[in-house]
């Protein structure tokens, strides 16, 4: 992941006297936070420049929220929904009463795909169960103190961004693609996306998931000249090329990689890098650090 900006550069992103949290936890890359919300006050996003080292955040409000986007058009937040903030849009965020919320800061880079895959959704978006793992996971970080370590930084900045981006491709709109109705293959994709980190989520796993039998699955993708297996090794290839690339992510061992990109074991992934064409795992992280 990218950004290494402080607490109070990205806290400045909220307006000017906003960036006094009540409490403030740094893991690496990502923040969590919770802040005291007035009434009276406002939180004035504005659109961070394209190209930068920008920010997305996710509310969770313990008071509902009156949310304004930069059309002017309005929503409201009630008490047990996410707001999304989007890094390139303007937002101006109030309480409805006084009380707290807890946020969720992650860098854009990290959440690649949103946008790319699919289309990032609104400012308001439904708690779902991914939604309330976030918000149990943030208040468990927010309230309990523990001594950090290196290693948990990066696990917790690796749960919180795949929590985030899970919550925002859960809640992005369905698009049809090149003319199709409710594009089932982009939902499939979606899914992968979701899921790529998890070692026991597979074909079966996303066949349940779209309420499909595998062989349904499969002739869908086989109408695109690909398979649901396939597709899904090269999605987990590439997120464990991005994690070997990235200097930040050297201290793990070829092993530990293999298991945040969702592969049973590291033997797994060296054979998912042979298919793919590519070289060893280590020759790959070799080549990326030199």
């Amino acid at each position: 992941m990218g950004s290494s900006r402080d607490v109070a550069a990205v806290m400045r992103l909220l307006g000017a006297g906003r960036q006094n949290p009540l409490v403030a936890q740094r893991y690496r890359s990502v923040l969590a936070t919770q802040h005291a919300l007035d009434p009276a006050a406002e939180w004035r996003w504005s659109a961070q420049p394209a190209g930068g080292d920008a920010f997305a955040a996710v509310l969770l409000s313990a008071v509902p929220l009156r949310v304004v986007d930069g059309d002017g058009a309005r929503a409201e937040a009630p008490v047990g929904t996410l707001c999304f903030l989007h890094p390139h849009r303007t937002v101006t965020v109030a309480a409805a009463t006084a009380g707290t919320t807890m946020c969720a800061w992650v860098p854009w880079d990290a959440l690649a795909e949103i946008e790319s895959g699919v289309r990032a959704p609104g400012e308001v978006i439904a708690l779902s169960t991914i939604g309330r793992g976030l918000q149990a996971f943030l208040t468990s970080l927010l309230t309990q103190h523990a001594d950090p370590t290196v290693y948990t930084d990066y696990l917790v900045e690796r749960l919180i961004a795949e929590m985030v981006f899970s919550v925002l491709v859960e809640a992005a709109p369905r698009v049809a693609v090149e003319g199709r109705k409710g594009s089932g293959i982009e939902r499939a994709r979606s899914l992968m996306l979701v899921r790529r980190g998890d070692r026991d989520f597979g074909v079966a796993e996303l066949a349940r998931d779209m309420h499909l039998s595998v062989r349904q699955l499969q002739r869908m993708f086989a109408a695109e000249g690909s398979a649901p297996a396939e597709e899904l090794r090269r999605i987990r290839v590439e997120l464990a090329r991005e994690l070997m690339s990235d200097p930040d992510y050297a201290p793990l061992g070829i092993a530990e990689i293999a298991e945040h990109a969702g592969f049973t074991d590291a033997a797994g992934m060296r054979r998912a890098f042979a298919l793919s064409g590519l070289p060893s795992p280590r020759a790959v992280r070799h080549g990326a650090r030199a």
